[in-house]
């Protein structure tokens, strides 16, 4: 099987960055501290195996 690249990225832009949009709007600055520490280690993740 293939790998697709940026997939990864893709998920990242699709569920991190909606969800920390929803934070930053609520205001509520843990959440969106989370969401965003979240999302740079996946794509650091991602980055680092390939």
């Amino acid at each position: 099987m293939k790998n697709i690249k940026f997939v990864n990225i893709t998920v990242f832009i699709i569920f991190f960055g909606i969800a920390l949009i929803e934070a930053l709007q609520k205001q509520n600055w843990a959440e969106a501290a989370l969401f965003l520490a979240l999302g740079l280690f996946s794509l650091w993740a991602d980055f680092k195996k390939s």
